[in-house]
């Protein structure tokens, strides 16, 4: 019996992928428990990539990046999503990836986080001052996207009064135009990236000249192992920090507080012992799994699943999928904050886990701690059906909640 060839493995294994599909999360999910039961490893013409559906496999092809794999370009069907650069770092690999970690792990690391949590309280408070007097709160856009996005602000000592102006930016980057056509979203990104350099080229030049302690201070004057960082890159680095850092964070508050609005033990659950809320975060960080990436084979070949496949195919990595694992999670899809540890992939891992890991925890810890005291219980609006967008990241929207209300 002659050997199979890769088009003939690709054509058995066809199942397309759609990475922008309507529906649900939970439809989707659905249909990557299907391919992992009768198809762990498939491939999507429709795109060209592999989709990889298990734990095993996933953290596997996650942790050879640099060796065997590359992380450029980090999209299922190889488009670049803004420009022709590779983003600055997800998308970069080897010695020049491993500088940027080096300047850029020591400014979030845990101790260094930690002395950021009273800015954070504040940023957190300031955001529920302005609607926990009107009993009635649209979580997305009032407390979950700008959330993040100005403690990004704070911690880099950008002027706070841009939160809105930023948060506008990155909405269209990671969205595009809603209902709009694909023109429109184009045309609106090329604007937001002009707005956006030309922004951050004022703020590298202040801190060129006006050096102060903050993390953009030291970004901009430390540069990579003593070399100067281009204007071109900082920008690409600064708006990248500025997507990831609000993206995860916004995602897994607004899909828990849209969980949390319709199960209130478990808002209690959460509170229920001074240990509860950290593995209450763990888990619905495993639950809502908002990214997405994608490595590809840059060794002459590379071991996934059964297969052996060929330099430049592309591995599709949706972490939801290694997070509804039933090897590793019993009755994946039930949200269980009595669950047994075991290390979600929510941060990615290997050389390219989430830089800002410490951080984003922080920020949830806050989020929930401080809308816990200051919203002790709370619903859906009547007549509100959240709705959820996949792609390269989860999200949802429409999440409005009511509540009694309390004085700001």
């Amino acid at each position: 019996m002659t050997e199979k060839t890769l088009d003939e493995v690709k054509a058995e294994r066809r199942h397309d992928y759609a990475v922008y599909p309507g529906g649900t999360i939970q439809q989707k999910l659905d249909e990557i428990a299907e391919l992992r039961e009768k198809c762990p490893l498939s491939f999507s013409e429709e795109g060209g990539f592999w989709v990889a559906t298990t734990y095993d496999d996933i953290s596997s092809v996650l942790r050879r990046n640099n060796r065997g794999f590359v992380s450029f370009p980090n999209i299922p069907d190889g488009k670049v999503a803004f420009g022709q650069k590779a983003q600055i770092p997800i998308e970069l690999d080897g010695d020049v990836h491993r500088k940027y970690r080096k300047l850029l792990d020591p400014l979030f690391s845990p101790q260094r986080v930690q002395g950021m949590e009273e800015q954070i309280r504040g940023v957190a408070n300031d955001l529920i001052d302005r609607f926990v007097s009107t009993g009635k709160c649209d979580v997305v856009p009032q407390f979950a996207f700008p959330f993040p996005g100005t403690v990004f602000l704070s911690i880099m000592g950008w002027p706070l009064e841009d939160a809105e102006r930023m948060n506008d930016w990155v909405n269209i980057f990671l969205h595009g135009v809603p209902g709009g056509t694909e023109e429109e979203t184009m045309q609106a990104r090329i604007k937001a990236s002009e707005e956006s350099r030309a922004y951050i080229q004022a703020i590298v030049e202040d801190r060129r000249a006006n050096p102060r302690d903050d993390i953009t201070s030291v970004i901009v004057n430390q540069g990579l192992e003593g070399e100067p960082i281009s204007d071109s890159d900082l920008s690409d680095l600064f708006v990248l920090l500025l997507m990831a850092g609000l993206d995860t964070v916004q995602s897994v508050i607004g899909q828990s507080m849209a969980y949390l609005a319709s199960h209130p033990e478990q808002w209690e659950a959460m509170f229920a012992t001074p240990d509860a809320l950290a593995p209450a975060i763990e888990e619905l960080l495993r639950w809502t799994s908002p990214a997405m990436p994608t490595r590809n084979v840059a060794a002459a070949s590379a071991q996934v699943a059964d297969l052996e496949l060929p330099e430049g195919e592309r591995v599709f990595c949706p972490l939801a999928a290694a997070n509804r694992d039933p090897k590793y999670y019993q009755d994946p899809d039930t949200v269980d904050f009595t669950r047994e540890a075991k290390p979600h992939l929510s941060f990615s891992l290997g050389a390219h886990r989430c830089v800002g890991v410490h951080l984003a925890r922080l920020e949830l810890r806050i989020a929930f701690e401080e809308l816990h005291r200051r919203i002790p219980s709370f619903r859906l609006q009547e007549g509100c059906t959240p709705k959820e967008h996949l792609g390269l990241t989860w999200a949802i929207e429409d999440v409005r909640i009511e509540f009694e209300p309390h004085a700001a």
